[in-house]
């Protein structure tokens, strides 16, 4: 037998809801009620249609130049080199990402062109000042913050023959950098040099062409590299590459062979001291943004070490021969190296 349930005609009578007559008759005897069967309640029927599920969001690049955790990221889906950019401070480190970046819109340097980048925004941040819409008289570059961590700008390069290498060239204050000298536990921040394929260090041709600052400049640049090394912050068989860089401002200067002979001794200086620990080290002199281009080509050098940067690694075998360390220091002599004395 169905079920009978009771509906009321009158649009004023609020039965269904407290279950009371309007009218105030007793529910069997009221005019207005009749009876509803549960069978004649047609039954709903599901929507065969199912329901689409979100649409997934789209993470766009800002653009900038790259924190630590997305440059790591973005190694990992490609062959990738990381450059470690060290030198004290207006030695030239953001003139020289600058540089190659501004000399790659030009065509291939060397057989690398230009494939892409996830630093565009960071890129034209530094070369925007360097260029004649900034509507500067002299090219000019930020300073890096001090204290600030290391950021990555980012290039993806295609070599015929070789395919598509993704780079990483690491940004940090300068004066960081010249403080290890004091205190080398502040070597323990530097993350985007214990990771480096290869160490590049920036020697100020302009400072070294200057009597004043000439043997401080000789004297600091082989202090960083010193204090890097002794707290292992440069791992072991990494190649290092020393710029001097401002080759514009060594040509014009008095004395231009005296420049070179003092980087040429500088250079050979930190192949004697560390000749045990890295790995090859070859000198480069540039002019990634001269300010006098009459004698010195834009981007001069840029080329060659952009394709020492591109370069694998050479695995360090143990066992190897090796060069003896030179100690220059009587408490190194006193220290254990491994060998009887």
């Amino acid at each position: 037998m169905a079920i009978q349930q009771l509906a009321c005609n009158n649009a004023d009578c609020n039965f269904a809801s407290d279950g009371k007559c309007v009218e105030g008759f007793e529910i069997e005897e009221c005019p207005h009620a009749d009876g509803l069967s549960l069978e004649d309640i047609t039954e709903a029927e599901e929507s065969a249609t199912a329901v689409a599920p979100p649409e997934p969001t789209i993470a766009l690049e800002s653009g900038e130049a790259l924190a630590r955790d997305d440059a790591s990221n973005l190694q990992r889906r490609n062959i990738s080199r990381s450059i470690g950019l060290i030198g004290p401070n207006d030695s030239g480190k953001t003139s020289l990402i600058a540089g190659v970046y501004d000399l790659l819109q030009d065509g291939p340097l060397s057989g690398a062109a230009f494939a892409g980048s996830s630093t565009l925004i960071g890129f034209e941040k530094v070369c925007h000042l360097a260029r004649a819409v900034s509507r500067r008289a002299i090219p000019h570059t930020e300073r890096t913050s001090r204290g600030a961590d290391a950021t990555f700008f980012h290039l993806d390069l295609h070599q015929e023959g070789l395919g598509f290498t993704s780079l990483f060239i690491s940004d940090r204050s300068g004066e960081d950098y010249l403080a290890v000298t004091d205190q080398i536990s502040q070597a323990d921040q530097f993350f985007e040099i214990r990771r480096a394929d290869c160490i590049t260090l920036l020697v100020n041709g302009a400072q070294l062409a200057n009597p004043k600052l000439r043997h401080e400049v000789k004297a600091a640049t082989p202090q960083i590299v010193d204090a890097l090394v002794e707290a292992h912050a440069i791992r072991e068989g990494c190649r290092l590459a020393v710029v001097l860089t401002k080759k514009d401002s060594v040509v014009i200067s008095l004395h231009p062979e005296r420049v070179q002979k003092d980087f040429d001794e500088l250079v050979e200086s930190i192949i004697k001291t560390h000749a045990t620990h890295l790995g090859e080290v070859k000198s480069f002199v540039v002019a990634a943004s001269p300010k006098d281009c009459e004698k010195v080509c834009r981007g001069e050098g840029v080329a060659n070490l952009l394709l020492y940067w591109l370069r694998p690694n050479i695995p360090v075998v143990a066992g190897g021969d090796e060069a003896a360390a030179i100690f220059e220091r009587m408490i190194d002599l006193l220290t254990d190296t491994g060998t009887e004395k």
